[in-house]
């Protein structure tokens, strides 16, 4: 500050003489006294800011310092804040999903209930399609890095695959005519349905509509055991209820409450 001051004062002291020493020299309304004394006051104003700039200059390195480093810090400590605004811009621009929708992503599944900037809130679905009554609430920054998989986007309905294991020594061909023909009496009540509520919404993305039936595939496991995979179509969130009739059907196990569906809701 001290030395600012001296600066100053010295600078400004120069100045004044200056102009003093022009106007005693030269005709008061000489065009050259008027240029003169410009001049010298863009020069002492030039000299005043390299002096500043030369005093403080530690001091401003220092500033600067400080301010990179706190803005360092503060994206540091924000970082996962910003990701999960910018996971929200995501599935708000994608359309990636709604509340209602069933979502499965990094193995949390379940339905959406709410979403905000920062999180979403799913009720969890377990082992055996059964919800487990906890919610579990996402950060929204997980949609930036992870790929999310809606399962209700084909609308009121899904097309669910159910695996069965059978030992390649088993009559095949009776135990794939046994699941085919209990697939095909479960989805019996509403497989015309199923139909045009896919087809509806493929064709509004341009998309030919898939086979909706009953049908079954194999997957070989090892050498004594193969997987027959039965894919079929099932109302969203009641596929526990159709899987649990179809098993039933092909293990021989009578109907249990599994198989009943939840009582209509009160009018």
């Amino acid at each position: 500050m001290i030395a600012t001051v001296v600066l100053l004062v010295t600078v400004l002291g120069l100045r004044h003489i200056a102009v003093r020493f022009i106007r005693r020299r030269l005709p008061k309304n000489d065009q050259l006294q008027l240029r003169w004394a410009a001049q010298i006051r863009a020069f002492s104003y030039a000299i005043l800011a390299l002096g500043i700039f030369a005093i403080w200059a530690a001091e401003l390195q220092a500033l600067a310092v400080s301010f990179a480093v706190l803005a360092m810090a503060i994206v540091w400590a924000t970082k996962e804040t910003l990701a999960c605004f910018q996971g929200a811009i995501y599935r708000v621009s994608t359309n990636a999903f709604a509340v209602g929708d069933r979502i499965n992503i990094e193995g949390i599944r379940g339905d959406v209930i709410d979403h905000g900037l920062l999180g979403t809130l799913v009720l969890e679905v377990g082992q055996g399609h059964q919800r487990t009554g906890r919610t579990i609430s996402i950060p929204n920054s997980l949609f930036m890095t992870s790929p999310v998989l809606n399962e209700s986007l084909a609308g009121e309905y899904m097309l669910h695959v159910i695996k069965i294991p059978v030992d390649r020594d088993s009559d095949l061909a009776e135990i794939e005519r046994r699941t085919l023909k209990a697939g095909q009496e479960a989805c019996a009540g509403f497989i015309d349905d199923v139909r045009r509520s896919i087809a509806r919404r493929y064709r509004r993305h341009g998309l030919n509509p898939p086979l909706v039936d009953p049908r079954i595939t194999y997957q070989v496991v090892d050498k004594n055991t193969v997987d027959l995979l039965l894919r079929i179509p099932t109302p969203v969130r009641l596929e526990r209820e159709v899987e649990q009739k179809v098993l039933r059907a092909v293990l021989g196990v009578p109907e249990g409450r599994d198989t009943l569906l939840p009582p209509p809701p009160p009018k």
